[in-house]
């Protein structure tokens, strides 16, 4: 079984990421110092939270 399109086309790195830039050049700046604080992903289904988040842990 092949995988899912929204997973094949899912964004890679947090750069990849397009729309809400003040969000995405803040993600940039935790990844490039490496500092992070508590960090609460919220919002309704398919604002891309979880992309965020995994795009942020391929950064690190």
């Amino acid at each position: 079984m092949s995988e899912l399109w929204v997973e094949r086309h899912r964004p890679q790195t947090v750069g990849d990421i397009k729309g809400q830039r003040a969000v995405v050049d803040r993600l940039k700046a935790y990844a490039e110092l490496r500092t992070f604080p508590h960090l609460l992903f919220a919002g309704p289904p398919g604002t891309g939270k979880t992309t965020a988040a995994l795009a942020l842990t391929k950064d690190v």
